[in-house]
Order: structure tokens, then sequence, then C-alpha cells
């Protein structure tokens, strides 16, 4: 499926409910005022969502390019050793084209020659001609090798402009969600200067409410005690993970990061288990794919969970009683929050 042609409706649809929110905004009562700007921060973390899981997919482009370069850069190692075998036979078979013409120029008039030396020409003549044989049939292998690696070479080569193109279609797809999100927010702006009595009564219920779901961002950094599940890691590497992750609580979410200071999803379950030992690729896609599946309803603490296409989309830690710890999206920090939908997961140790 083209992405681009995927995401132009999706861009098309967040412009006009962004153009409908500001055309109303000014008439509209305070109850409608704020009904809007319910549904504007509803539709900025959806718009959160879509900026990780696009994240996720740049990651994984940009992991396939490097995939086929290396590819590509083996296949021309490969051909340049068959190039230079070949030139080497092709010289020893010149070569010995060259004696056997001057051998047969100045050789000895045939009643000279006595059988012992017919013989040994005779041997020597057969040599010659098994000798030529097999290097032609190398030549012919190594030809055919040349053509083999020469294909190869022009898939790999369609494999990386294949990848590089989604990753430019990605990159520009991520940039206008980017954009609309960034319009959505000067409109919440705006409605909120409307009504600032009741956004800041809001704010406030919202806060408690997250209180009592997510952790508190002042006190990220001390893992949140009444929001941690008391429950033992079942070996010393997701334990390692664990402790790891939980360390990183208040951290900002930044694309493309693993540390120290900001982390997006698949950066943090790299670092989370790569201090445990385990060496994990900045993709939650190759993630997946590379670690052994187990079944949701076995989860232990320090498996990673994930969400979208063969885990595509996202990626973070489980930590027991269906809690995660996980870098959401832009604007958001490391945080503690409920697993919600995943479509599997796997464990790294």
């Amino acid at each position: 499926m083209n992405l681009r042609k995927s995401i132009t409706p999706f861009i098309a649809t967040l412009l006009s409910a962004s153009i409908g929110f500001a055309g109303i905004a000014s008439s509209a009562p305070v109850d409608s005022k704020r009904r809007q700007a319910a549904a504007l921060e509803a539709s900025i973390a959806a718009n959160g969502e879509r900026t990780n899981m696009l994240s996720e997919r740049l990651n994984g482009a940009r992991l396939r390019v490097a995939e086929a370069q290396a590819g590509i850069a083996e296949a021309q190692r490969r051909t340049d050793e068959a190039q230079a075998q070949a030139t080497r036979i092709t010289g020893v078979l010149s070569s010995r084209a060259s004696t056997i013409y001057k051998g047969a120029a100045t050789g000895t008039p045939l009643r000279a020659t006595s059988v012992k030396k017919i013989n040994e020409l005779g041997i020597r003549s057969k040599y010659a001609a098994a000798a030529a044989e097999h290097d032609g049939t190398l030549l012919e292998t190594l030809q055919r090798a040349r053509e083999e690696l020469a294909v190869q070479k022009a898939e790999l080569e369609r494999q990386k402009a294949a990848a590089a193109a989604q990753r430019d279609a990605v990159a520009s797809a991520q940039a206008q969600v980017t954009a609309a999100n960034a319009e959505q927010r000067r409109l919440l702006s705006q409605v909120k200067g409307d009504i600032a009595r009741l956004v800041s009564q809001e704010q406030a219920r919202r806060a408690a409410a997250v209180r009592n779901t997510t952790v508190n961002p002042s006190r990220g950094r001390t893992g949140n005690p009444e929001r941690f599940p008391n429950i033992p890691a079942p070996s010393p590497g997701a334990a390692t993970a664990i402790a790891f992750a939980r360390a990183q609580l208040g951290k900002p979410y930044r694309y493309a990061t693993s540390g120290p200071n900001t982390f997006d999803c698949s950066g943090l379950t790299m670092a989370a288990w790569g201090a445990a030992g385990v060496r994990l690729a900045h993709f939650s896609g190759a993630q997946y794919r590379s670690l052994p599946h187990v079944p949701l309803s076995a989860l232990q603490p320090g498996d990673l969970v994930f969400r979208g296409t063969n885990g595509s989309d996202h990626v973070a830690i489980y930590i027991g009683g269906g809690l995660i710890i996980t870098a959401p999206q832009t604007g958001d920090v490391v945080k503690i929050a409920s697993m919600g939908n995943v479509m599997g997961a796997a464990r790294p140790g």
C-alpha cells in the first residue's frame, strides 16, 4: 500500500477538523467550548500515538536501508573476488597457450624422437588438455557466479531504493502529522483562552485522575512506589531491565533516542535489556521478530509487549499487574501506564 496515499486522507481530516474547531470557537457557548477543548485534547493524544507509530516505522525503514546497503557491499566484495580469480586463470591459460605455440614452432622432427619421448609427449598433451578443460569449466563457473551476484546486487539495490522511498514517505507523513498537531494545539490554546476558568477546573480534575492512573512526573525518578507493583522479576536479567527502565521514569520522550536523557519506545526497551546484556535493534518490529514469543496469558515482568502489525507500532516493558513502563509519545515522559490492547509479547531473556 502506498503510504503517501494512505496518509493523505488522514491529514486532510485533521486539517478540516482544525478549521471546524476554529470556525465555531468564537460564538459557541461555554459548554460547547468545553466540548471543543475535550475533543481537541483527545485528537492531540491520538495524533501523538500516530506520531509514535510513524517513528517506529521510520526506524524500521532505516534499518532495512542499512541491511540492504550491507548486502550490496558483500555482493560487490564477492564479485571482485570472482573477477580477480577469473583474471588469474585467464593469465595462466594465456601463458600455457604461448608455451605450447613456441614448442610447436621449434619442435624436433618425428624421426628424431624416441618412443619414450613420444609417450611422454602424449602424456603431457593429455595433461595439458585436461588442465585446459578444468580451467575452462572453472571460468564458466566464475562467469555464472558473477552473473548471479550481479542479479543479487540489482535486487538489493531495488530493496534499498524501496526502503529509502518508504523512509522518505514515513518522514513526510510524520512531519505532516506533527504540523497538524501543532495547529490543533494552537486552536486548543485559543479555546482555553476563552474559557480559562473552566479549563483550570478540568485540568485539576485530570491531574487528580493522572495521580491515580499514571506516574506523577515530579516523582517519576523515584519510581512512584505507590503505583509500582510488588511482583518479583523471574530472572536476574529481567530484574536488571526493569530496574533500568524504572530509573528512567519522568524522562522526556524524543524520537530516535535511547538515552541517557531522552527515549523513544524501542530506544527504552533496547537500553533496558542492553543493561542486562541482551542486544536489541532500535525498532519495535525488529525486536518482536528477533525474540521468542510468549502468550499474553503467560506474561512475566520484564517481557516486552507490542502493538501494531508484527509489533511495528510500539513496544513497552511489562512490570506485572497489567502495568507497563513505556515511552509513549512526543510531549510525554517515560511513565507507568496500563498495558491496554497489545498484539503480542516476547521474552528477551
